[in-house]
């Protein structure tokens, strides 16, 4: 029992804290596929099917999980839905309320990446029969469900602190010849600065679509026109965005579709996606169903020199101790999603340190080249919309493979505490909840030893 528990802390700093989990309650775009199925269980009011199983099983499956797991995985599946049935319920009880805009954030957030996996919108309504709007429809209750089940925890786990005394204690009970070894990590910050086209060519694109706006004042239907001319992921479908809520689109597009009546076209309208012509279709309380055109303007090639200039001027400024590299990225770095963190890529445990084997390859082979402390010279970049961009890398340090140890890994070792902690304290929640709130097993799952109540 000791060294199966010891094992288990091990455990939580090499697999940064995560239990084995399953997207059971994501939607599975199974579409017009027949099931045969039957309720296995119920939490409160909330149902579980069997395909709800078969479906996590057969994605545990084609996981790396599988060769390693001991036990009965359709009971573990089942036992993991339960719990978040279980805080489903208790978030319903408790009044927890999600907003509406997060729900659509979220919601435009997943469709985006299906979108990208599958390839465009065409393909994916044709692979399953239904438009985007229906699709997203469909996809809203599990959204907003997975969205208060993450608030019922975090206001059942919010409190959790760990001491640097429990850290240390946590340490000390790893045996040292269990103690996990970690590879290569790497801190690595970038700035990355898309170059704005000068004047001339934003009014070149704005010329071009006074001239499409006049052929659809003419008589011209705006569908063929989008298809024919816009450069958006809706061109192919006419321009068409079908109907949204206020607030889920860019500012300037929304203000500028909801000046218009039913049928009016505008006129250019800039937003951080280009310039649009908008068609509005209609109007319906707090929503409204517009169709669009949109190119947007390409930097020359001056411009993306103006903006290599501007990165090589910063990089003088980090070196010589003028300006920090931080303060630098979250002033001018385009990259959301590294300027928060003043330009450095996150890593695990909340470190901005990289494993060598997550960093990505052509990083990694522009930092084999520099120093520790080196700053590299701006880069001309291909971004994933195909548009160009300027970077900077800045190679801060190295830590080399070591085994863990409370000077070097502190942070993950404070990660850790955390969350066994945390899993504690949510494993004492269910074990008390289980006895308040009905929970019925079908028989053919009494082998799991989940208790009906």
């Amino acid at each position: 029992m000791k060294e199966q528990k010891e094992m288990r802390t091990t455990r939580y700093i090499n697999r940064g804290l995560t239990a084995i989990l399953f997207t059971v309650l994501s939607l599975n775009l199974t579409f017009g596929q027949e099931i045969v199925d039957k309720i296995v269980a119920k939490v409160d009011n909330h149902i579980i099917l069997k395909s709800e199983i078969e479906q996590a099983y057969a994605g545990f499956l084609s996981s790396g999980e599988a060769a390693n797991f001991t036990g009965d995985a359709r009971c573990y599946i089942l036992e993991q839905i339960i719990e978040t049935k279980l805080m489903l319920a208790m978030s319903e009880l408790d009044s927890v309320d999600v907003d509406a805009g997060r729900v659509d954030y979220e919601l435009q957030m997943r469709m985006q990446n299906i979108i990208a996996q599958v390839g465009s919108e065409r393909a994916i309504q044709e692979a399953y029969g239904k438009s985007i709007d229906q699709l997203m429809e469909e996809l809203r209750p599990n959204i907003e469900e997975q969205l208060k089940i993450g608030a019922q925890e975090e206001n059942i786990l919010s409190s959790v602190t760990v001491t640097p005394a429990e850290i240390r204690k946590f340490f000390n009970n790893i045996p040292k010849d269990s103690l996990p070894l970690f590879n290569t990590e790497f801190e690595i910050g970038t700035i990355i600065k898309k170059p704005v086209p000068n004047e001339a060519e934003v009014q070149k694109v704005k010329d071009q679509l006074m001239k499409i706006r006049e052929r659809a004042m003419k008589g011209e239907n705006f569908e063929v026109l989008a298809i024919e001319n816009s450069q958006g992921p809706s061109g192919p479908d006419g321009g068409n965005l079908g109907m949204a809520k206020r607030g889920q689109f860019d500012p300037s597009y929304e203000a500028g579709a909801l000046a218009l009546k039913p049928g009016e076209i505008s006129m250019p309208i800039v937003s951080s996606f280009g310039i649009h012509l908008i068609q509005l279709i209609e109007k319906r309380g707090n929503e409204f169903n517009s169709r669009h055109i949109l190119i947007t303007p390409k930097p020359t090639q001056q411009d993306i020199q103006k903006t290599s200039d501007l990165l090589d001027s910063l990089r003088t400024l980090i070196l010589s101790d003028s300006i920090t590299f931080a303060a630098t990225a979250k002033q001018y770095s385009d990259d959301e999603g590294t300027k928060v963190n003043g330009g450095f890529l996150s890593g695990q445990f909340g470190t901005n340190r990289i494993p060598s084997d997550a960093l990505d390859p052509t990083m990694f082979f522009i930092i084999d080249e520099m120093k520790e402390g080196d700053i590299s010279k701006p880069e001309i970049i291909d971004m994933p919309d195909g548009s160009k961009a300027v970077q900077i890398i800045y190679y801060k340090s190295k830590i080399g493979p070591h085994k863990a140890n409370m000077t070097d890994d502190y942070e993950k070792l404070k990660a850790a505490t955390l969350g066994m902690k945390k899993a504690q304290k949510r494993s004492e929640y269910i074990k008390e909840k289980m006895k308040e709130v009905y929970v019925m097993v079908d028989p053919e799952f009494n082998r799991c030893g989940i208790t009906n109540n």
